[in-house]
């Protein structure tokens, strides 16, 4: 028998894996594959390289335009607001326009051109950026504001008056009650002006109300006296006296609205007190003395019915004298007889007779006589001997000036 094989055959799927099995390659085209790939992972990582250099410059360049285009809008605002601040509102409108062309979305330079067109008589387009801006912020106090006073300077108060009451009730930045109490402020000024004291008084009693600073004390004095509320106004300076800075200005603002009001007793202690508070100017002073010194005399030359009777007799029977001396001496002085003068000078004989004189502290009626009179010569004597000086002016200044008393507390 012959030999036994004794070999295990090979299985189809053995072939087949050894005939896929790819024989190596030889060492010199491994060496060629790697330079090859080594070649180009530095072709990449240079080409990464390069685009982050590109990338970084170009980041560079971006932040410095966008740094000097800010700088620039900065600067150029700055000289607008400056021009605007000084009143030249033409160069403020160019400065402004070139810092929005640099940084157009920059709310504040936006407001400022507004501000700057308004100024420049350019009413139209500056109502354009006012009311883009309030359309994006309705409810913001300083826009209102500044389309209330756009309204004011087209002549239109109806619109005026609405958006200064929605300014008092909008929002503001900072100290939002004393901004309102400033627009509260101008807009009673502007009610003033316009001849609606009424409606600017309930607006003054309001800000008057709210506990307002000495300054704005002032303001609210101011305001309400030029509204026909010495009372009120007086009471105001009284407030603003209480802080020591402004004392002297409040006491001779309330010195002076006495005096306007007839309050001869509260004038000359207010100008008093003013005098000795600071250091006036030459021009100032003299003003403030002049009109200290009448008020001293007035208080004894005053004829108001709310003196006691025997006080007023007593300054009536002083008029009484005064007026008569300047009676005569006008009549002396006259070429030729005056019949208004002979007149009054007869009224004096038949009205200041002994009798008379006895009965005058307790008869109001006879009380009224000798005032008119009184006032009747004075005004009569200045046609004949020309302007009156010392009492006779007071006494004719008494005559056109209504007395009162505004209260007594300092």
């Amino acid at each position: 028998m012959g030999a036994v094989n004794c070999a295990i055959p090979l299985s189809l799927m053995d072939v087949q894996e050894r005939g896929a099995a790819a024989p190596p390659l030889p060492p010199k085209v491994q060496a060629v594959q790697r330079r090859l790939m080594l070649r180009d992972s530095l072709r990449f990582l240079t080409l990464t390289l390069v685009a982050l250099a590109l990338g970084g410059v170009t980041t560079l360049l971006f932040r410095s335009f966008e740094a000097h285009r800010e700088e620039l809008s900065i600067r150029w605002a700055e000289s607008g607001q400056q021009a605007l601040a000084q009143g030249n509102s033409a160069d403020a409108v160019r400065a402004l326009r070139t810092s929005l062309e640099f940084r157009p979305d920059v709310r504040a330079n936006q407001l400022a051109l507004a501000r700057a067109l308004a100024a420049n008589g350019h009413a139209d387009e500056a109502e354009n950026y006012f009311l883009n801006l309030w359309q994006a912020q309705p409810g913001d106090g300083n826009i209102n504001l500044e389309l209330a006073r756009l309204k004011r300077q087209q002549q239109k108060p109806i619109d005026a008056i609405e958006y200064y009451r929605a300014a008092i009730f909008g929002t503001w930045p900072g100290d939002a009650p004393a901004r309102r109490r400033d627009t509260r402020l101008e807009l009673a000024t502007y009610l003033i002006e316009r001849g609606q004291d009424k409606a600017a008084l309930a607006e003054l009693l309001i800000a008057a109300g709210n506990n307002p600073d000495a300054k704005s004390q002032i303001r609210i004095g101011d305001a309400l006296a030029a509204a026909g509320d010495p009372k009120d106004a007086a009471a105001a300076y009284r407030n603003a006296v209480e802080d020591k800075t402004l004392e002297a200005t409040a006491q001779a603002k309330l010195g002076e609205l006495c005096y306007a009001a007839g309050d001869y007793p509260c004038a000359a202690e207010g100008l008093n007190r003013a005098l000795r508070k600071t250091a006036w100017t030459a021009e100032q002073k003299q003003r403030m003395e002049t009109m200290q010194q009448n008020a001293e005399r007035l208080q004894a030359l005053a004829m108001s019915h709310d003196l006691p009777s025997q006080l007023r007799a007593d300054h009536l029977m002083q008029g009484a004298r005064i007026a008569t001396a300047r009676i005569t001496s006008c009549m002396a002085k006259s070429d030729a007889v005056n019949a208004t003068l002979n007149s009054l000078q007869q009224q004096w004989d038949a009205l200041n007779t002994a009798k008379n004189r006895a009965a005058l502290r307790h008869d109001d009626d006879l009380q009224d006589q000798y005032r008119s009179l009184v006032f009747a010569s004075e005004t009569a004597a200045v046609s004949v001997c020309g302007a009156a000086t010392g009492d006779d002016a007071l006494l004719l200044y008494l005559s056109g000036h209504p007395e009162m008393r505004m209260g007594d507390q300092q």
